[in-house]
């Protein structure tokens, strides 16, 4: 069974990034990078993220045409802005 890993944090002064220091096996200690939180994604309300996901479901199973024929069927629903590239949803 291998020892605990000692993890100590610093906050960098890029806004959502941190260091990690931490011990591996062998003494020997490595710096990582990791993210804190999520930026610049936005989720949508369950109602849209329902479309979203089995739009999305479509599209990894019918190709790329498939998001195309949606976007031009219904360029005049709003549930379905989340395709355009400046809709907050699109991602």
């Amino acid at each position: 069974m291998s020892a605990p890993m000692d993890v100590s944090t610093t906050v960098v002064k890029d806004a959502g990034l941190e260091a990690r220091s931490v011990n591996v096996e062998g003494g020997a200690r490595v710096e990582l990078e990791t993210q804190t939180h999520a930026v610049g994604v936005i989720t949508p309300p369950p109602d849209i993220r329902a479309i979203v996901d089995k739009t999305a479901q479509f599209v990894a199973r019918n190709g790329p045409e498939f998001e195309t024929r949606i976007l031009g069927s219904e360029k005049n629903n709003a549930k379905f802005n989340f395709l355009l590239p400046a809709d907050p949803y699109n991602a």
